[in-house]
């Protein structure tokens, strides 16, 4: 049988039914356990179609991390059914939510926020320990997640909100390895 070049046969809608699939399975909290193929036959599709849209299914869970822009769903969806926090799929996500352009504006606005000082950036400095460190801390341990908290933020305002040269200069896939290369690895 001959490989055709081109889009796999299948609806238009593909990409957004495998999403929803793949969602779906997030939030019931057993995406790990689902193969490429159970999520694509879900959705009435070929599983050739999560390599043509996704390149694969990190690519695909990557996707549907990157749909939920609240920081503590994108550790939630980083983290396996055994609570452990899985530092490429977390790296993916983060980056992917930050450079798509519809989510990039309420995200800097609510960086910007948190940092100004006001009655309300005391809220959501609230939300960010209660929801975000905490929940990392839990996962990694208070130590770690000190160090993931510095790098992240580091990133966030660096390439971000200050958008300094030396960080808007890297690549997605150079950030990745810079992310990658600086946040703390749970002790095994």
């Amino acid at each position: 049988m001959v490989n055709k070049r081109g889009r796999p046969p299948g609806s238009s809608h593909a990409r957004d039914s495998l999403l929803a699939v793949a969602r779906s399975h997030l939030e019931a909290g057993d995406l790990d356990a689902m193969s490429t193929r159970a999520l694509a036959a879900e959705a009435g599709l070929s599983h050739s179609l999560v390599n043509y849209h996704f390149g694969g299914r990190e690519g695909l869970v990557t996707a549907v991390i990157a749909l939920r822009i609240a920081p503590h769903e994108v550790i939630a969806a980083s983290t396996d059914a055994r609570g452990v926090l899985d530092l490429d799929r977390l790296t993916r996500g983060f980056i992917e939510v930050w450079e798509r352009p519809e989510a990039r504006e309420p995200l800097l606005a609510f960086a910007r926020e948190a940092a100004s000082g006001s009655r309300r950036s005391a809220v959501l400095v609230e939300y960010l320990q209660a929801s975000v460190f905490d929940a990392l801390a839990e996962t990694i341990g208070v130590e770690r997640a000190r160090r993931a908290a510095v790098v992240v933020v580091g990133v966030v305002f660096s390439r971000y909100v200050l958008r300094l040269p030396a960080m808007t200069v890297l690549t997605r896939a150079q950030l990745a390895e810079l992310l990658r290369s600086m946040l703390p690895r749970p002790a095994r």
